[in-house]
């Protein structure tokens, strides 16, 4: 018992040390408000101001919002 135990303590900690939070890339036309998580978005074809490439997480500090479409 005490090595069923002892082996289900230590998967618990290896597991927790393998979770790393995603900071994905996403896709900003210019000044936009709105980013978007592929680079192959319609609205991104349209764009005449230059796609910038980001972190989602710098996306969120600089108060932009995810596109709500839905593909």
């Amino acid at each position: 018992m005490k090595i069923k135990s002892l082996l289900f303590g230590i998967s618990i900690i290896l597991s927790l040390g393998f979770i790393t939070p995603i900071d994905n890339t996403v896709y900003v036309c210019g000044k936009s408000e709105i980013y978007h998580n592929s680079k192959k978005h319609s609205a991104l074809g349209r764009c005449k101001s230059g796609i910038k490439e980001m972190k989602e997480s710098e996306a969120k500090k600089a108060g932009k919002r995810i596109c709500k479409c839905k593909y």
